[in-house]
């Protein structure tokens, strides 16, 4: 079992509902989407920022002593290797990077996935007409070098901040500043 969630008020009751339900892995989804997939009514009426809810989701389940049977996704603005490294310093254990990897193949962002034929590119489609568009070894580079690029950029980031691994970020706010308050010492 393992549940996408938007981001309610009591997101943190859904992931510990998912847990006790039988489920090991909660993937939220921040209000902060932007490939289309989603109905512009669940985008706009229904999720909290995925900032707010990780350090929810993450405190609730440190309080009930399940974090570590709980895996945490989170997606939803996820945009750049700074933004993976914050999410998780939030307290995720992984993120979905879905419209970087879109973007990466291509796609213009006309925020058509979920409509009649789909992407004009042919990335978000199943119509045969649009996926002739699509040269597979040419998507499949593009997403190799983002994957290596983002990694590299993380591997610096965890290197200047004295940390091994990802695992050693998570859950570590002490190494996060909000801009608004840098200069109010």
């Amino acid at each position: 079992l393992s549940p996408k969630v938007s981001t309610p008020n009591d997101v943190d009751m859904v992931a510990v509902g998912v847990y006790y339900a039988g489920g090991h892995i909660v993937h939220l989804d921040g209000s902060y989407g932007g490939t289309g997939a989603a109905p512009n009514v669940a985008k706009k009426n229904i999720a909290m920022p995925i900032e707010y809810a990780i350090g929810r989701v993450h405190q609730f389940l440190v309080a009930e002593g399940i974090r570590d049977q709980v895996t945490v996704i989170a997606s939803g603005g996820v945009r750049t290797p700074a933004d993976v490294a914050k999410t998780i310093a939030l307290g995720a254990d992984g993120c979905v990077i879905g419209t970087a990897e879109l973007v990466a193949l291509g796609c213009i962002r006309c925020t058509a996935c979920e409509s009649g034929r789909g992407c004009a590119r042919g990335i978000a489609t199943t119509d045969d007409e649009l996926l002739e568009k699509l040269d597979v070894e040419w998507c499949t580079q593009r997403l190799v070098n983002l994957y290596a690029a983002w990694q590299q950029m993380l591997v610096e980031l965890l290197y200047r901040l004295g940390l091994d691994s990802v695992g050693a970020l998570r859950g570590r706010t002490d190494l996060l500043t909000h801009l608004d308050y840098e200069n109010e010492t």
